[in-house]
C-alpha cells in the first residue's frame, strides 16, 4: 500500500472516532441535563434543629405510568442526585403510587426525632414502602 492511502486510512478512522467521542459526550451531556424521569421536589421540611431534612418527591416516567410520590429523609444538606437520572436513591422511606397532591401528602416533624407522615386521601392499597424508623429517627403515619 503506497504511503499516501495509508495515511489517508489513518486519519479517516481518527476522524472517525473523534466523531464518535463527541457524539458519545453530548449524549452523556444532554442524559445528565434533561433526564428522561427526574424527581421532581413538592417540599421540605427540617427538623427543630435543623438536623435532618425531610423531603416530598414526586416522579412520572410516562404519561401512562403512574405518579410515584416518596418521602425522603436525610441529615441536613443538600439532596443528592443521581447523575444521569436525577432520581434520589438514599433515604427513602415512604412510596406511594398516586400523586402529591391527590393524596395530600404532607410532613411535619412532632420534634427533633420524630416525624409524622400526614396523607389524608392516600390509598392504602397503593403505599409500596413504609418504614417506621429512619436511623434515630422515629416515623409516624397519620393515613387511613
Amino acid at each position: 500500500m503506497d504511503p499516501f492511502a495509508r495515511k489517508m486510512w489513518r486519519s479517516g478512522i481518527g476522524f472517525a472516532v473523534s466523531l464518535l467521542v463527541l457524539v458519545g459526550g453530548l449524549k452523556l451531556f444532554s442524559m445528565h441535563e434533561w433526564p428522561t424521569c427526574p424527581d421532581t421536589l413538592i417540599s421540605e421540611t427540617a427538623s427543630p434543629e435543623k438536623q435532618f431534612i425531610a423531603a416530598v418527591l414526586q416522579r412520572r416516567c410516562g404519561t401512562e405510568a403512574p405518579y410515584v410520590t416518596r418521602v425522603n429523609l436525610r441529615p441536613k444538606g443538600p439532596l443528592i442526585r443521581g447523575f444521569l437520572s436525577w432520581q434520589v436513591k438514599q433515604g427513602t422511606i415512604f412510596v406511594l403510587e398516586q400523586d402529591a397532591a391527590g393524596a395530600g401528602i404532607t410532613v411535619s416533624w412532632a420534634e427533633q426525632n420524630a416525624l409524622t407522615i400526614h396523607c389524608p386521601h392516600c390509598d392504602p392499597a397503593l403505599v409500596r414502602q413504609r418504614d417506621q424508623q429512619w436511623g434515630p429517627v422515629l416515623i409516624r403515619y397519620q393515613v387511613p
